[in-house]
């Protein structure tokens, strides 16, 4: 997957933020994720809107349904949405009135914040910062190749063990990922001999992401 720099996250107590601390590098690798961030319980990385469930508050309310949709409106979603969480019920003033609703009599609707994808649950709320930069850019790339000469060494039946001569060619950034993370990518893929020219006697394979395309051409070699 696409590396990304940041991954911040709201826990509601100090055991929880523990219990992610000391597995805070394992959630990094299963992300793919540079770093980890606690965030604080005001940052404003989610909007809510909150509406009525009407399978619930259709028979009961009837014609309040207009200002109830206001009153959920106008409220503080934040609020309501942490109440829902825990399963707490929730009084708002409607018309001249009050009603007190239960957390399944409203739905909670997430948004969230233009750069991030959030999700939330039980109080908690993580949020990956979906930013590219160049370097990031070229990462991917250079693991979209490692998975590309994957592909190809399968399709080509060689065996786990043995070690290929490669070559790569491709749009500019794939280029730039070539030079940045060669023998990282060599590593990943045994190879023990890196092409600068291409031939046609092994095993060839295209792939493309996005606006960026490359080719690679492998086979098998006896050099270790």
């Amino acid at each position: 997957p696409q590396p990304l720099a940041q991954l911040l996250v709201r826990v509601p107590t100090d055991k929880a933020r523990e219990a992610l601390h000391e597995h805070e590098q394992q959630v990094l690798e299963e992300l793919n994720v540079k770093a980890l961030e606690f965030i604080a319980a005001d940052a404003e990385l989610v909007s809510y809107r909150i509406k009525p469930h009407l399978p619930r508050l259709g028979k009961r309310y009837g014609k309040q349904i207009p200002a109830i949709r206001q009153a959920l409106a106008e409220a503080d979603g934040a609020t309501i949405a942490a109440a829902c969480a825990s399963g707490e019920g929730i009084t708002l003033t409607v018309g001249e009135g009050s009603i007190t609703f239960e957390a399944e009599d409203l739905l909670v609707e997430t948004e969230s914040a233009e750069g991030y994808a959030c999700a939330e649950s039980g109080g908690q709320l993580v949020a990956l910062d979906t930013t590219l930069d160049d370097a990031l850019l070229r990462e991917g790339i250079a693991r979209e190749i490692v998975r590309t000469a994957q592909d190809g060494r399968k399709q080509a039946g060689l065996e786990v063990s043995d070690r290929i001569r490669l070559h790569v060619d491709g749009s500019s950034l794939v280029s730039e990922a070539l030079n940045e993370h060669r023998e990282w990518i060599m590593n990943e893929t045994l190879t023990a001999e890196w092409s600068s020219t291409a031939f046609d006697t092994g095993f060839s394979l295209k792939r493309e992401l996005d606006d960026h395309h490359w080719q690679i051409a492998l086979e098998k070699t006896a050099r270790d």
